[in-house]
């Protein structure tokens, strides 16, 4: 269940645009559940691929779904994603820190290359979307661990701004520059400020050149 954790202190969190929030989750969470209906065949053939490996490779074997702890807008969520990590590195993580990025990069499975390689394995996150848990278009959903020391720095990024599927730093991926807290900065301040007209322009770019990102594989 998602929930708020103790170590981000009062309840109060900063909304300085409560109407803009309300209209681009609406928007989005319509957009994901259309997307959705002609995505079901793909995310059953998925999931039959990483079943099938399993039966032919015993380090291959495990659950369709792998489900991380994240932060989204002050509130923890079980962000969810296919399985692409091998049986044994599974076991490997025990009671240790969800977030497994390094792991990520040495012991994928045949089917979970493909799917990193295309981002396929991201595509479970429309679920998380439709049910309100993050924004289609918004900011880096981060692990426990590195938003909680961020919180004791008494940097709050992470706290008050809502998690996306893609975002500014997606689109960016392959590039030098900016970093990710100076686009982290810029897509809240937009978030915050512009209307709600330039707020959609501005994450239908973001949407196309993340699009981009995907076609030529860059950023994995």
């Amino acid at each position: 269940m998602s929930g708020r954790p103790s170590w981000l202190g009062s309840p109060e969190r900063r909304d300085p645009a409560p109407l803009r929030r309300r209209g681009k989750e609406a928007w989005e969470r319509a957009l994901a559940t259309a997307l959705l209906l002609p995505a079901t065949p793909v995310v059953l053939a998925i999931a039959a691929a990483i079943k099938a490996e399993g039966l032919l490779d015993p380090d291959a074997r495990g659950p369709v779904f792998f489900v991380e702890r994240r932060i989204s807008r002050g509130r923890e969520i079980d962000l969810l994603k296919f399985r692409t990590l091998s049986a044994p590195a599974l076991d490997g993580l025990g009671d240790g820190p969800t977030h497994i990025k390094a792991m990520e990069k040495t012991h994928v499975t045949r089917v979970g290359k493909v799917l990193r390689d295309w981002y396929l394995d991201e595509l479970p996150q429309l679920i998380n979307i439709v049910r309100g848990d993050m924004f289609l278009i918004g900011t880096r959903p981060w692990p426990l661990e590195p938003a909680a020391a961020e919180m004791a720095r008494g940097v709050t990024r992470k706290h008050d701004m809502p998690a996306g599927l893609v975002g500014p730093v997606q689109s960016h991926k392959g590039r030098r520059s900016p970093t990710e807290h100076e686009l982290d900065e810029e897509y809240w301040e937009a978030f915050c400020t512009w209307s709600g007209w330039d707020l959609l322009r501005f994450d239908l770019s973001i949407l196309r050149r993340s699009l981009v990102v995907q076609l030529a594989h860059e950023g994995r």
